[in-house]
């Protein structure tokens, strides 16, 4: 697999889309006018137009026991709660410590292996990587999958997890492609959004909307209103 970080263009690769990972998640695809896009992994398809977020979180893979593990290891281990951990699960995303020792550090996993719950899970960190201060049954492990492995449609009331682009082609349940994450893109828009104001994700399936409350998610800023249900021209800033 290519460790390319950065593709610039072609105009037209933002709609292709691929039965096998051919770059890393979140490898970045810029055009020559500025807009961006993520590579990503859909598990359902996606909707031309849809905001869309990372997977939800594991309840059971987030504040886990850590495993005594020697600073600068490779390969610590934190216990899982009683859910299962398919196997590469985690792999591209991110083992982020939350309780000291070694709060506040995430690291890159490369790979793990299966796991059935309730049970010490070994994670494999990047080449080159490892822990900076020893863990203990006293650090806390968030396991946090990649942002753009298994992007999802927003959901209709409570966001489970940050949003991260908009469908720009339907790609198909299993299959992997681009999502928009700067520049001017067609959004679904719901409720009346204003010219030049921003825009956020606001409890409606799919939709970005009007700024209602320092709450909301902002997405990016209104280029062309539409009408609500409609497709408005948006400039999104969710890519640096």
């Amino acid at each position: 697999m290519s460790l390319q970080l950065v593709i610039y263009g072609p105009e037209g690769e933002q709609f292709n889309q691929y039965t096998t990972q051919r770059w890393p998640f979140g490898t970045q695809l810029v055009m020559q006018d500025g807009r961006k896009f993520r590579f990503s992994y859909a598990p359902t398809l996606l909707v031309v137009g849809n905001l869309l977020t990372a997977a939800a979180n594991v309840a059971n893979h987030v504040n886990t026991t850590a495993v005594a593990s020697a600073a600068g290891s490779n390969s610590p281990s934190t216990t899982l709660g009683a859910t299962a951990a398919a196997a590469n699960l985690y792999a591209e995303g991110y083992a982020c410590v939350s309780v000291t020792p070694d709060a506040g550090h995430a690291y890159k996993i490369d790979n793990h292996l299966y796991n059935a719950g309730s049970a010490a899970l070994v994670l494999n960190l990047a080449q080159g990587v490892g822990i900076e201060n020893a863990w203990t049954t006293t650090s806390r492990v968030d396991l946090i999958k990649n942002p753009y492995d298994g992007v999802i449609q927003a959901p209709v009331t409570t966001i489970t997890a940050s949003p991260v682009g908009v469908a720009v082609e339907p790609i198909a349940a299993g299959a992997y492609g681009w999502i928009q994450t700067a520049g001017i893109a067609s959004v679904l828009t719901s409720g009346t959004v204003i010219l030049g104001n921003p825009v956020g994700y606001i409890q409606v399936a799919a939709a970005v909307g009007p700024i209602a409350a320092v709450t909301d998610s902002v997405v990016g800023f209104c280029q062309r209103v539409a009408a609500s249900g409609a497709w408005s021209d948006i400039k999104l800033l969710l890519d640096a």
